[in-house]
């Protein structure tokens, strides 16, 4: 049976870079979960993490009319980066389109698809069948809603129309009929694929985590190297205000936190723990090895 790997976790837990380290050493490529990377620009805030002169490459693989792009950092393509315009709406399903085109590529040609992100509706669509996700408008998704707070509920949005999100204002934010009803028409939108089926795979879930208080600090930090890096060229008000900068992040990683803790089999690994990545590539070595 086909493996698939999954690394999962909240922002700034060093996915990406362990992805490439897995690909190296398993002869894999890097399928993007991220929910605002499938946008095109803002390379810096979105934290795509590329070389600054580094140009997408055109694949053969077609979505929708158009070609899928992937980068090659160190060797390693990393696909769906830069797959719409900022404008355009991008579903779950849209992402799970693209992302079966990308797995069935990569196995064909005889490599490992390491899924890498923190979007969590994007890898729950792999996992399950998407009508377990997509739940139309009705009196049962409401009442499933009714206790969560705002937060929850805004990067519940955010997770599966992040432009949506990015488009509504504080009093938006704060109002969870509204947020509700935003949730509820980006669901009823979702196109369900008839072609998945996860049951042809042989998946493992690596989650990176770590205590609030410390991945708040990496937060930070990383929205620091972003200024530095020029994120003001890309969006002038979030680098001109780092500290709102840095609370969106944080409520970002809570809403991530409180998300994968509730989803099944993912081994954790604390990545402030001494000798996690070996440990993580034992068990990964383990079941890659397994026939």
């Amino acid at each position: 049976m086909d493996k698939v790997l999954i690394v999962c976790g909240p922002t700034a837990t060093g996915k990406t870079n362990l992805g490439i380290e897995l690909a190296r050493e398993f002869n894999g490529e890097i399928v993007s979960a991220d929910s605002r990377q499938v946008y095109i620009g803002k390379n810096i805030s979105y934290g795509k993490d590329l070389p600054p002169s580094l140009l997408p490459r055109l694949s053969t693989l077609k979505w929708q009319g158009r070609l899928l792009k992937y980068y090659e950092v160190e060797g390693i393509p990393i696909w769906l980066y830069d797959v719409v315009k900022e404008k355009v709406q991008f579903s779950v399903s849209s992402w799970l389109e693209c992302a079966q085109l990308v797995i069935k590529d990569i196995l064909t040609r005889q490599k490992l698809p390491i899924v890498v992100g923190g979007s969590g509706l994007y890898l729950k669509s792999l996992l399950k069948s998407l009508p377990q996700i997509s739940i139309p408008p009705s009196p049962q998704l409401r009442q499933d809603l009714a206790d969560k707070d705002t937060d929850y509920l805004f990067e519940y949005l955010n997770q599966i129309d992040p432009v949506k999100a990015a488009s509504m204002n504080e009093s938006d934010r704060q109002n969870p009929r509204r947020l509700v009803r935003a949730i509820e028409i980006t669901v009823q939108d979702s196109q369900v694929p008839l072609t998945w089926t996860t049951a042809n795979y042989d998946w493992l879930q690596i989650g990176l985590t770590s205590a609030k208080d410390q991945l708040y600090k990496r937060i930070d930090e990383r929205v620091d190297e972003r200024i530095a890096a020029g994120a003001n060229q890309e969006n002038p008000d979030l680098a001109a205000h780092p500290q709102k900068w840095r609370e969106m992040e944080h409520q970002i990683a809570r809403g991530q936190l409180t998300w994968f803790r509730k989803q099944p089999g993912i081994t954790w690994f604390d990545i402030f723990q001494p000798d996690w990545p070996s440990q993580a590539k034992q068990v990964i070595r383990s079941w890659y090895n397994k026939h």
